[in-house]
């Protein structure tokens, strides 16, 4: 076991913050029980500084201890615990840490469950940046994948199916952004196809279709958006936007179709000319 000078720990513990200092003593312990009753007691009064040195304590100078998985996910619980960005990066990072010791261990389900929260917690609104939302859909599916037995399968799904509408969210204003600001209706109806294709289970599809069919319409592609207003009006039948896609469907519907370019005369061949003989 690696021994602790006094410098170090008077070190370590000037170095708390957040209420209630470290006992020097207790952390020069050569009991790991001792200083596992004294971090959980920090834990508990959410002195997190102090908790999370009598819990590196135990992983740095108990490598073999009984203490020494549930030190580990301690750790990481004080950081989720204490919140904020910087903490929920650092608490993703242990929750990680925890698994690769711990593979196996009984409460790796939770470490897991635990990597999506840091994530889901960074999240941004849905005009914002997505990488933390994307990170976090890809943790909660981890779960469901590897712990499907889990008791904790069923949050980690409830987690999926919001980020999942987030994401979509995302999808929509962006390609409303493309649609109204710019006028870039191909830039706004790849946006809605991809909702179409990858999250048919928005709530919002009925909006979907409408601004999709008028995209495609103010395009020229007339063809491509009445089956879109119908299938809006028929599936969504009490949809707020069910009004103006009738509208916009009988506009295109009696629109007189495009007359089609005259074609071009051909180039008349030039016929041979006559050689008069000598």
């Amino acid at each position: 076991m690696r021994k602790w000078t006094l410098i170090g720990l008077l070190g370590l513990a000037l170095g708390c913050a957040h209420g209630g200092e470290p006992d020097i003593a207790t952390l020069a312990s050569n009991s790991d029980q001792i200083i596992w009753e004294a971090g959980h007691k920090a834990f508990e009064r959410k002195q997190w500084e102090n908790a999370r040195q009598h819990f590196r304590r135990i992983i740095d100078g108990f490598p073999n201890s009984q203490y020494g998985p549930a030190a580990r996910l301690a750790l990481a619980d004080s950081y989720f615990g204490e919140g904020g960005t910087g903490n929920y990066v650092l608490s993703a990072g242990s929750y990680r840490e925890f698994l690769t010791f711990y593979p196996s261990h009984a409460r790796s389900d939770y470490a897991q469950l635990q990597v999506g929260e840091s994530f889901f917690k960074q999240r941004n609104g849905p005009d914002r940046d997505q990488t933390a939302t994307v990170q976090a859909l890809e943790e909660y599916q981890r779960v469901i994948q590897f712990y499907p037995g889990s008791p904790l399968a069923q949050q980690a799904r409830e987690r999926v199916t919001e980020l999942r509408q987030s994401l979509a969210r995302a999808e929509f204003l962006a390609g409303y952004f493309y649609q109204r600001t710019r006028e870039a209706h191909r830039a706004a109806i790849t946006r809605y196809e991809g909702i179409l294709r990858d999250y048919p289970e928005y709530k919002q599809l009925d909006e979907v279709l409408f601004r999709l069919a008028q995209s495609l319409s103010e395009a020229g592609r007339t063809g491509e958006a009445l089956p879109l207003l119908d299938r809006l009006l028929k599936e969504y039948p009490a949809s707020t936007f069910a009004p103006e896609a009738r509208k916009l469907q009988t506009a295109l519907e009696t629109a007189p179709a495009a007359l089609p370019a005259a074609p071009t005369p051909p180039t008349p061949t030039p016929s041979p000319r006559l050689v008069t003989p000598l």
